[in-house]
């Protein structure tokens, strides 16, 4: 069956996300509407980002290339709905007014944070990784290892949902941590 807005397979009407099976035995593509890109200099106005459930590349069968068609139509439907509701306060209130990640300061301190938390993540890898394999559900391991390393959910999401278990070898800890020790460290 395509997702559509009364299919309540693919969620409520407001929900901008719907996912749908791909050719890879347990991967989901996921078509998730927002309110601002991330992969630019965040510009307001709807966007569909696409992932997939394991964070590997997404194979779809020629069969199922109609069923991601109405999963990015229905998606795209309603973050467009969402969008003429809320849309204008959003790039208002959130877009227009953070800080220009194209700013060579604002940059620098978005690599040092992410410095910092991987070295975070290293310094208590063993509790994390517990954390995340006891965890009930994402939610929940979310907000344990946030309180475990003191930072946002959100950075927690976004920091593990990519995170480079290379980035935890000793010289590449070495490099960081000269890195953070440097200056504005």
């Amino acid at each position: 069956m395509s997702p559509t807005d009364a299919d309540p397979e693919h969620g409520p009407d407001d929900d901008a996300q719907v996912s749908t099976d791909t050719g890879r035995r347990g991967q989901r593509l996921v078509c998730e509407g927002w309110f601002a890109s991330h992969a630019d200099s965040g510009t307001p106005g709807p966007h569909v980002r696409l992932r997939t459930s394991d964070g590997g590349p997404a194979v779809v069968r020629t069969d199922q290339v109609p069923e991601v068609i109405a999963a990015l139509t229905t998606v795209a439907t309603r973050i467009d709905r969402l969008w003429a509701i809320d849309g204008d306060r959003y790039a208002a209130d959130v877009v227009l007014r953070s800080p220009d990640p194209q700013d060579p300061e604002v940059a620098e301190e978005q690599r040092r944070r992410r410095l910092r938390f991987t070295q975070a993540v290293h310094d208590n890898a063993a509790d994390v990784l517990r954390l995340v394999m006891e965890a009930e559900s994402t939610d929940e391991a979310l907000v344990r290892v946030a309180q475990l390393l003191d930072v946002d959910e959100a950075e927690v999401m976004v920091g593990l949902a990519r995170f480079d278990l290379l980035a935890l070898t000793r010289p590449a800890t070495e490099r960081r941590r000269e890195a953070l020790d440097g200056p504005s460290g």
